[in-house]
């Protein structure tokens, strides 16, 4: 796989996730809360979460050297993620939703191998821009 081909994957594979993100971190930022709409929004995060899992550990998808092994720690961290987006859908309660949320936290270690892949490939340090494309 080319570098460019490469980076067109791993935009296609992380950019939904970045997405949803955004939108679930609106939803229950947005007062008052709607505790439906916040479950929902979680539980789609957590759906796009898993998905990037498996389009970035797809078999037919054979990364750079340079990036194989970031690509992989970024994908097995991103199982936290979906763990932790499941237990703010599961919540039942306001309270115990905006607990469950601002417990939640992606490590930043997450984040910079994020942007080392982009570096790597040659992409925008600026998720939403690169996705945008």
């Amino acid at each position: 796989m080319s570098k460019d081909e490469a980076a067109k994957a791993y935009l296609s594979a992380v950019c939904a996730s970045n997405a949803q993100a955004d939108k679930t971190t609106t939803v229950i930022q947005t007062k008052p809360l709607d505790l439906q709409a916040a479950k929902a929004e979680a539980g789609a995060l957590r759906d796009a979460y898993r998905s990037a899992i498996e389009n970035l550990t797809a078999e037919k998808v054979m990364w750079p050297e340079a990036v194989s092994s970031d690509i992989a720690a970024l994908a097995n961290g991103m199982y936290e993620d979906v763990s932790g987006a499941q237990n703010v859908a599961n919540q039942t309660t306001e309270g115990n939703l905006i607990a469950a949320w601002n417990g939640w936290i992606t490590p930043p270690e997450r984040a910079a191998t994020a942007q080392k892949i982009r570096l790597k490939l040659g992409l925008s340090p600026d998720t939403t821009a690169s996705c945008a494309k």
